[in-house]
Protein backbone atom coordinates (compact mmCIF):
# COMPACT_ATOMS: atom_id res chain seq x y z
CA UNK A 1 0.00 0.00 0.00
CA UNK A 2 1.63 2.83 -1.13
CA UNK A 3 -0.89 5.82 -0.51
CA UNK A 4 -0.18 9.62 0.05
CA UNK A 5 -2.86 12.74 0.13
CA UNK A 6 -1.68 16.43 0.41
CA UNK A 7 -4.43 18.81 1.42
CA UNK A 8 -6.36 22.08 3.31
CA UNK A 9 -9.14 22.29 5.16
CA UNK A 10 -10.79 24.67 7.33
CA UNK A 11 -8.89 23.87 10.37
CA UNK A 12 -5.79 24.52 8.67
CA UNK A 13 -6.71 26.87 6.30
CA UNK A 14 -8.51 30.77 5.64
CA UNK A 15 -11.51 30.75 3.69
CA UNK A 16 -9.87 33.02 1.56
CA UNK A 17 -7.04 30.28 0.66
CA UNK A 18 -9.60 27.52 0.55
CA UNK A 19 -11.20 29.50 -2.51
CA UNK A 20 -7.64 29.86 -4.00
CA UNK A 21 -7.87 25.66 -4.22
CA UNK A 22 -11.47 25.10 -4.71
CA UNK A 23 -11.87 23.06 -8.18
CA UNK A 24 -15.17 23.12 -9.77
CA UNK A 25 -15.53 19.56 -11.77
CA UNK A 26 -14.24 20.70 -14.96
CA UNK A 27 -11.15 21.88 -13.43
CA UNK A 28 -10.47 18.97 -11.42
CA UNK A 29 -11.11 16.71 -14.41
CA UNK A 30 -8.68 19.04 -16.47
CA UNK A 31 -6.08 18.29 -12.98
CA UNK A 32 -6.40 14.64 -13.38
CA UNK A 33 -5.92 14.35 -16.55
CA UNK A 34 -2.41 16.65 -16.31
CA UNK A 35 -1.63 13.92 -12.91
CA UNK A 36 -1.54 11.07 -15.49
CA UNK A 37 1.29 12.08 -17.05
CA UNK A 38 2.94 11.54 -13.91
CA UNK A 39 5.44 8.82 -13.75
CA UNK A 40 4.89 6.59 -10.76
CA UNK A 41 1.72 7.16 -10.38
CA UNK A 42 -0.67 4.67 -10.41
CA UNK A 43 -4.29 6.42 -9.43
CA UNK A 44 -5.22 9.83 -8.57
CA UNK A 45 -8.85 11.36 -6.71
CA UNK A 46 -9.14 15.04 -5.99
CA UNK A 47 -11.48 16.02 -3.52
CA UNK A 48 -12.79 19.47 -3.49
CA UNK A 49 -15.69 20.72 -0.89
CA UNK A 50 -16.41 24.05 0.76
CA UNK A 51 -14.17 23.01 3.86
CA UNK A 52 -11.67 21.23 2.13
CA UNK A 53 -9.49 20.72 -1.03
CA UNK A 54 -7.47 17.00 -1.08
CA UNK A 55 -5.09 15.29 -3.57
CA UNK A 56 -5.14 11.38 -3.34
CA UNK A 57 -2.22 9.24 -4.86
CA UNK A 58 -1.47 5.91 -5.41
CA UNK A 59 1.68 5.29 -6.36
CA UNK A 60 4.01 2.18 -7.54
CA UNK A 61 5.57 0.26 -4.82
CA UNK A 62 9.08 1.91 -4.15
CA UNK A 63 7.81 5.47 -5.51
CA UNK A 64 7.94 8.72 -3.54
CA UNK A 65 5.72 11.36 -4.77
CA UNK A 66 5.15 14.69 -3.03
CA UNK A 67 1.42 14.96 -2.85
CA UNK A 68 1.67 18.82 -1.64
CA UNK A 69 4.19 19.84 -4.60
CA UNK A 70 1.49 18.17 -6.80
CA UNK A 71 -1.53 19.60 -5.53
CA UNK A 72 0.54 23.17 -4.92
CA UNK A 73 1.74 23.24 -8.86
CA UNK A 74 -2.59 22.37 -10.01
CA UNK A 75 -2.59 25.74 -9.01
CA UNK A 76 0.81 27.47 -9.30
CA UNK A 77 1.33 27.78 -5.75
CA UNK A 78 4.77 27.01 -3.91
CA UNK A 79 4.03 24.37 -1.21
CA UNK A 80 6.20 25.86 1.04
CA UNK A 81 3.55 28.99 1.44
CA UNK A 82 0.35 26.95 1.68
CA UNK A 83 -0.03 24.74 5.04
CA UNK A 84 -1.00 21.59 3.53
CA UNK A 85 -1.63 18.31 5.53
CA UNK A 86 0.45 15.52 3.97
CA UNK A 87 -0.24 11.76 5.27
CA UNK A 88 0.75 8.70 4.04
CA UNK A 89 -0.13 4.98 4.26
CA UNK A 90 -2.06 3.93 7.39
CA UNK A 91 -2.99 7.51 9.04
CA UNK A 92 -3.95 8.59 5.68
CA UNK A 93 -6.37 5.84 5.21
CA UNK A 94 -7.78 6.49 8.75
CA UNK A 95 -8.18 10.34 7.96
CA UNK A 96 -10.71 9.40 4.77
CA UNK A 97 -12.96 7.05 7.07
CA UNK A 98 -13.37 9.43 9.51
CA UNK A 99 -13.57 12.28 7.73
CA UNK A 100 -16.50 10.62 5.14
CA UNK A 101 -18.54 10.02 8.27
CA UNK A 102 -18.25 13.70 9.42
CA UNK A 103 -15.72 13.39 12.10
CA UNK A 104 -13.41 15.91 10.35
CA UNK A 105 -16.31 18.19 9.36
CA UNK A 106 -16.73 21.66 10.14
CA UNK A 107 -20.26 20.59 10.68
CA UNK A 108 -19.89 17.91 12.97
CA UNK A 109 -21.29 14.90 11.35
CA UNK A 110 -22.69 16.52 8.50
CA UNK A 111 -24.52 14.04 6.35
CA UNK A 112 -22.81 15.44 2.31
CA UNK A 113 -19.47 14.67 3.14
CA UNK A 114 -20.42 10.80 2.28
CA UNK A 115 -21.55 12.09 -1.47
CA UNK A 116 -18.85 14.27 -1.87
CA UNK A 117 -16.48 11.39 -1.44
CA UNK A 118 -18.08 8.98 -3.62
CA UNK A 119 -18.75 11.85 -6.24
CA UNK A 120 -14.88 12.53 -6.02
CA UNK A 121 -14.61 9.02 -7.06
CA UNK A 122 -16.86 8.92 -9.61
CA UNK A 123 -14.99 11.74 -11.18
CA UNK A 124 -11.83 10.03 -10.53
CA UNK A 125 -13.62 7.13 -12.59
CA UNK A 126 -14.94 9.01 -15.51
CA UNK A 127 -11.16 10.15 -16.06
CA UNK A 128 -9.41 6.92 -15.75
CA UNK A 129 -7.95 8.30 -12.98
CA UNK A 130 -8.80 5.82 -10.18
CA UNK A 131 -6.53 2.74 -9.74
CA UNK A 132 -8.10 -0.37 -8.07
CA UNK A 133 -6.31 0.38 -4.75
CA UNK A 134 -8.06 4.13 -4.44
CA UNK A 135 -11.18 2.63 -5.72
CA UNK A 136 -11.45 0.49 -3.14
CA UNK A 137 -10.50 2.42 -0.05
CA UNK A 138 -13.00 5.23 -1.66
CA UNK A 139 -15.47 2.56 -1.39
CA UNK A 140 -14.37 1.08 1.37
CA UNK A 141 -14.71 4.58 3.49
CA UNK A 142 -18.25 5.52 1.94
CA UNK A 143 -19.54 2.06 3.20
CA UNK A 144 -18.58 2.75 6.74
CA UNK A 145 -19.58 5.24 6.65
CA UNK A 146 -23.44 4.63 5.99
CA UNK A 147 -23.23 2.10 8.87
CA UNK A 148 -21.56 4.80 10.74
CA UNK A 149 -24.97 6.97 10.29
CA UNK A 150 -27.26 3.71 10.16
CA UNK A 151 -26.09 2.57 13.79
CA UNK A 152 -24.50 5.85 15.68
CA UNK A 153 -25.79 9.22 16.41
CA UNK A 154 -22.95 11.32 16.36
CA UNK A 155 -24.92 14.88 17.26
CA UNK A 156 -27.95 15.17 18.84
CA UNK A 157 -29.61 17.28 15.89
CA UNK A 158 -29.44 17.48 12.08
CA UNK A 159 -26.44 19.40 11.62
CA UNK A 160 -26.40 19.83 8.09
CA UNK A 161 -24.86 23.07 6.51
CA UNK A 162 -28.43 23.86 5.41
CA UNK A 163 -30.00 23.17 8.79
CA UNK A 164 -27.37 25.32 10.46
CA UNK A 165 -28.41 27.66 7.89
CA UNK A 166 -32.07 27.75 9.00
CA UNK A 167 -30.57 28.33 12.70
CA UNK A 168 -28.63 31.76 12.18
CA UNK A 169 -31.85 32.70 9.87
CA UNK A 170 -33.88 32.07 13.33
CA UNK A 171 -31.73 34.00 15.25
CA UNK A 172 -32.57 37.06 13.33
CA UNK A 173 -36.66 36.30 12.64
CA UNK A 174 -37.59 34.27 15.41
CA UNK A 175 -41.26 33.68 13.70
CA UNK A 176 -40.54 31.81 10.21
CA UNK A 177 -44.11 31.72 9.20
CA UNK A 178 -44.56 33.37 5.88
CA UNK A 179 -40.97 34.84 5.86
CA UNK A 180 -39.98 35.57 2.56
CA UNK A 181 -36.59 33.72 1.55
CA UNK A 182 -34.49 33.17 -1.83
CA UNK A 183 -32.47 30.19 -2.27
CA UNK A 184 -29.73 30.77 -5.36
CA UNK A 185 -28.95 27.35 -6.89
CA UNK A 186 -30.83 24.71 -7.08
CA UNK A 187 -27.88 22.23 -6.81
CA UNK A 188 -28.17 19.37 -3.77
CA UNK A 189 -26.75 21.94 -0.93
CA UNK A 190 -29.93 24.50 -2.69
CA UNK A 191 -32.26 22.02 -2.38
CA UNK A 192 -31.74 20.92 0.89
CA UNK A 193 -31.72 24.69 2.21
CA UNK A 194 -34.97 25.79 0.22
CA UNK A 195 -36.81 22.13 1.85
CA UNK A 196 -35.51 22.99 4.90
CA UNK A 197 -36.51 26.58 4.90
CA UNK A 198 -40.62 25.83 3.50
CA UNK A 199 -40.81 23.00 6.61
CA UNK A 200 -40.33 25.33 9.01
CA UNK A 201 -42.61 27.78 6.96
CA UNK A 202 -40.71 30.11 4.90
CA UNK A 203 -42.12 31.40 1.57
CA UNK A 204 -39.31 30.36 -0.70
CA UNK A 205 -38.35 31.28 -4.16
CA UNK A 206 -35.55 29.46 -5.97
CA UNK A 207 -33.79 30.49 -8.75
CA UNK A 208 -32.80 28.32 -11.94
CA UNK A 209 -31.12 28.92 -14.87
CA UNK A 210 -33.37 27.16 -17.30
CA UNK A 211 -36.42 25.47 -16.23
CA UNK A 212 -38.69 22.88 -17.78
CA UNK A 213 -41.18 20.80 -16.01
CA UNK A 214 -39.60 18.00 -15.18
CA UNK A 215 -36.00 18.32 -16.24
CA UNK A 216 -35.01 20.74 -13.24
CA UNK A 217 -35.97 19.18 -9.41
CA UNK A 218 -37.85 21.71 -7.09
CA UNK A 219 -38.02 20.83 -3.81
CA UNK A 220 -42.47 21.09 -3.30
CA UNK A 221 -44.15 24.22 -1.98
CA UNK A 222 -40.89 26.56 -3.56
CA UNK A 223 -41.67 29.17 -6.13
CA UNK A 224 -39.47 28.89 -9.25
CA UNK A 225 -37.74 32.24 -10.66
CA UNK A 226 -35.01 32.63 -13.60
CA UNK A 227 -31.69 33.26 -12.32
CA UNK A 228 -31.47 36.53 -14.15
CA UNK A 229 -34.39 37.32 -11.94
CA UNK A 230 -32.24 37.24 -8.74
CA UNK A 231 -32.14 40.91 -8.04
CA UNK A 232 -36.23 41.68 -7.87
CA UNK A 233 -35.99 38.24 -5.49
CA UNK A 234 -33.53 39.81 -3.17
CA UNK A 235 -35.82 42.46 -2.79
CA UNK A 236 -38.88 40.67 -2.35
CA UNK A 237 -36.80 38.62 0.69
CA UNK A 238 -35.85 38.84 4.15
CA UNK A 239 -33.69 36.38 4.13
CA UNK A 240 -30.93 34.48 1.24
CA UNK A 241 -29.15 31.39 0.50
CA UNK A 242 -26.97 31.12 -1.97
CA UNK A 243 -25.41 27.57 -2.98
CA UNK A 244 -23.44 27.45 -6.38
CA UNK A 245 -20.92 25.64 -8.06
CA UNK A 246 -20.50 29.55 -9.86
CA UNK A 247 -16.60 30.26 -10.06
CA UNK A 248 -18.39 34.30 -9.88
CA UNK A 249 -19.97 35.87 -7.63
CA UNK A 250 -24.43 35.19 -7.85
CA UNK A 251 -24.55 38.81 -5.59
CA UNK A 252 -22.03 41.48 -6.72
CA UNK A 253 -21.34 44.30 -4.92
CA UNK A 254 -22.37 46.40 -7.65
CA UNK A 255 -25.48 45.46 -8.50
CA UNK A 256 -26.59 44.05 -5.37
CA UNK A 257 -26.23 47.36 -3.39
CA UNK A 258 -28.19 49.47 -4.78
CA UNK A 259 -31.51 46.92 -4.06
CA UNK A 260 -30.16 46.66 -0.11
CA UNK A 261 -29.84 50.33 0.33
CA UNK A 262 -34.04 50.70 1.45
CA UNK A 263 -32.29 49.64 4.98
CA UNK A 264 -34.06 46.87 5.59
CA UNK A 265 -33.12 43.81 7.77
CA UNK A 266 -31.88 41.23 5.45
CA UNK A 267 -29.45 37.87 6.50
CA UNK A 268 -27.53 36.86 3.50
CA UNK A 269 -25.68 33.15 3.97
CA UNK A 270 -23.28 31.97 1.47
CA UNK A 271 -22.97 28.12 1.62
CA UNK A 272 -20.77 28.58 -1.54
CA UNK A 273 -16.82 27.94 -1.92
CA UNK A 274 -15.47 29.96 -3.94
CA UNK A 275 -18.18 32.66 -2.29
CA UNK A 276 -20.95 33.47 -4.11
CA UNK A 277 -22.07 36.68 -2.75
CA UNK A 278 -19.27 39.45 -2.07
CA UNK A 279 -18.36 40.18 1.61
CA UNK A 280 -18.76 44.07 0.90
CA UNK A 281 -22.52 43.45 0.98
CA UNK A 282 -22.21 42.30 4.70
CA UNK A 283 -20.92 46.26 5.31
CA UNK A 284 -24.33 47.57 4.25
CA UNK A 285 -27.14 48.76 7.03
CA UNK A 286 -29.34 46.42 7.96
CA UNK A 287 -27.47 43.58 6.37
CA UNK A 288 -26.14 40.45 8.61
CA UNK A 289 -23.61 38.14 5.72
CA UNK A 290 -22.22 34.52 6.90
CA UNK A 291 -19.98 32.69 4.60
CA UNK A 292 -19.72 28.74 5.58
CA UNK A 293 -16.45 29.42 7.90
CA UNK A 294 -19.48 31.00 10.29
CA UNK A 295 -21.41 27.42 10.16
CA UNK A 296 -21.06 25.17 13.37
CA UNK A 297 -22.90 22.30 14.98
CA UNK A 298 -23.06 19.80 16.96
CA UNK A 299 -23.50 18.97 20.88
CA UNK A 300 -20.26 18.44 23.28
CA UNK A 301 -20.44 15.96 26.38
CA UNK A 302 -20.28 12.94 27.30
CA UNK A 303 -23.11 11.39 25.30
CA UNK A 304 -21.10 12.69 22.02
CA UNK A 305 -18.02 10.86 23.22
CA UNK A 306 -19.56 7.61 23.60
CA UNK A 307 -20.94 7.47 20.17
CA UNK A 308 -17.68 9.13 18.44
CA UNK A 309 -16.36 6.57 20.07
CA UNK A 310 -18.99 3.94 18.58
CA UNK A 311 -18.30 5.36 15.19
CA UNK A 312 -14.49 5.16 15.48
CA UNK A 313 -14.73 1.42 16.28
CA UNK A 314 -16.94 0.93 13.44
CA UNK A 315 -14.36 2.82 11.48
CA UNK A 316 -11.02 1.31 12.77
CA UNK A 317 -12.78 -1.94 11.78
CA UNK A 318 -13.59 -1.67 8.29
CA UNK A 319 -10.07 0.26 7.99
CA UNK A 320 -8.29 -2.79 9.51
CA UNK A 321 -10.27 -4.61 6.91
CA UNK A 322 -8.89 -2.15 3.60
CA UNK A 323 -5.22 -2.70 4.77
CA UNK A 324 -5.53 -6.24 5.52
CA UNK A 325 -6.81 -6.65 1.74
CA UNK A 326 -3.92 -4.42 0.24
CA UNK A 327 -1.59 -6.18 2.46
CA UNK A 328 -3.25 -9.84 0.64
CA UNK A 329 -2.78 -7.64 -2.90
CA UNK A 330 0.72 -8.62 -3.69
CA UNK A 331 -0.11 -12.49 -3.14
CA UNK A 332 -2.74 -13.01 -5.81
CA UNK A 333 -0.89 -13.63 -8.76
CA UNK A 334 0.49 -16.56 -6.62
CA UNK A 335 -3.15 -17.76 -6.00
CA UNK A 336 -4.71 -17.39 -9.01
CA UNK A 337 -1.19 -19.26 -10.67
CA UNK A 338 -1.45 -22.16 -7.43
CA UNK A 339 -5.43 -22.46 -8.26
CA UNK A 340 -4.47 -22.73 -12.30
CA UNK A 341 -2.03 -25.37 -11.30
CA UNK A 342 -4.01 -27.12 -9.50
CA UNK A 343 -6.94 -27.06 -11.95
CA UNK A 344 -4.39 -28.07 -14.60
CA UNK A 345 -3.60 -31.13 -12.65
CA UNK A 346 -7.03 -32.07 -12.18
CA UNK A 347 -8.38 -31.94 -15.19
CA UNK A 348 -5.20 -33.94 -17.14
CA UNK A 349 -6.50 -36.85 -14.29
CA UNK A 350 -10.47 -36.44 -15.09
CA UNK A 351 -9.44 -36.59 -19.09
CA UNK A 352 -9.86 -40.43 -19.61
CA UNK A 353 -13.07 -40.67 -17.22
CA UNK A 354 -14.93 -38.00 -18.96
CA UNK A 355 -13.82 -39.40 -22.43
CA UNK A 356 -15.42 -42.81 -21.39
CA UNK A 357 -18.80 -41.25 -19.92
CA UNK A 358 -19.17 -38.84 -22.73
CA UNK A 359 -21.54 -39.20 -25.76
CA UNK A 360 -19.50 -37.35 -27.54
CA UNK A 361 -16.49 -34.99 -27.99
CA UNK A 362 -18.58 -31.94 -27.40
CA UNK A 363 -20.03 -33.60 -24.75
CA UNK A 364 -16.39 -34.65 -22.73
CA UNK A 365 -14.90 -30.56 -23.81
CA UNK A 366 -18.19 -29.60 -21.83
CA UNK A 367 -17.35 -31.39 -18.67
CA UNK A 368 -13.51 -30.96 -18.90
CA UNK A 369 -14.44 -27.29 -18.94
CA UNK A 370 -16.78 -27.26 -16.17
CA UNK A 371 -14.62 -30.02 -14.10
CA UNK A 372 -11.41 -27.61 -14.32
CA UNK A 373 -13.29 -24.58 -14.03
CA UNK A 374 -14.54 -25.96 -10.20
CA UNK A 375 -11.36 -27.30 -9.11
CA UNK A 376 -9.65 -23.61 -9.71
CA UNK A 377 -12.40 -21.87 -7.73
CA UNK A 378 -11.96 -25.06 -5.02
CA UNK A 379 -8.29 -24.36 -4.48
CA UNK A 380 -8.76 -20.73 -4.71
CA UNK A 381 -11.66 -20.60 -1.86
CA UNK A 382 -9.35 -22.34 0.29
CA UNK A 383 -6.12 -20.23 -0.28
CA UNK A 384 -8.00 -17.26 0.41
CA UNK A 385 -9.43 -18.73 3.70
CA UNK A 386 -5.66 -19.62 4.73
CA UNK A 387 -4.81 -16.32 4.84
CA UNK A 388 -7.31 -16.07 7.98
CA UNK A 389 -5.69 -18.85 9.69
CA UNK A 390 -1.51 -17.68 9.12
CA UNK A 391 0.28 -15.16 10.37
CA UNK A 392 0.84 -12.69 7.18
CA UNK A 393 4.64 -13.81 7.21
CA UNK A 394 3.66 -17.34 7.12
CA UNK A 395 1.07 -17.09 4.16
CA UNK A 396 3.81 -15.43 2.04
CA UNK A 397 5.92 -18.48 2.50
CA UNK A 398 2.85 -20.94 2.63
CA UNK A 399 1.64 -19.67 -0.76
CA UNK A 400 5.42 -19.83 -2.54
CA UNK A 401 5.82 -23.46 -1.02
CA UNK A 402 2.34 -24.63 -2.29
CA UNK A 403 3.72 -22.75 -5.95
CA UNK A 404 6.50 -24.94 -6.30
CA UNK A 405 5.19 -27.95 -5.60
CA UNK A 406 2.21 -27.12 -7.46
CA UNK A 407 4.23 -26.94 -10.83
CA UNK A 408 4.89 -29.95 -12.70
CA UNK A 409 8.08 -31.82 -12.54
CA UNK A 410 10.87 -30.50 -14.21
CA UNK A 411 9.76 -27.01 -14.02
Amino acid sequence: MNIAMAGIDHHRASLQLRERFAFTKAEAAEALSRLAEQPALEGAVLLSTCNRTELWLSCAEGAALDPAALLGALKGADPADIPFAVRRGRAAVDHLFALACGLRSRVFGEDQIIAQVKGALTLARSCGSADGVLDRLFLSAVTAAKEVKTSVRLTAMDSSSASRAADLICRHFPDLKGLPCLVIGNGEMGRLAASTLVSLGCRVEMTVRQYRSGEVKIPAGCRVIRYDERLQGLARCRALVSATASPHHTLRYEEAAPVLADGAERVLIDLAVPRDISSRLGALPGVTLYDIDDLEGGGEGEARRQEVARAEAILQAAADGFCDWCDFRPHLPAVREVAALVADDAAARLERPIAKLAAGPEAAAELERRARDACEKAAARLLYGLREELDRTLYRDCIEALRRSARPRGE
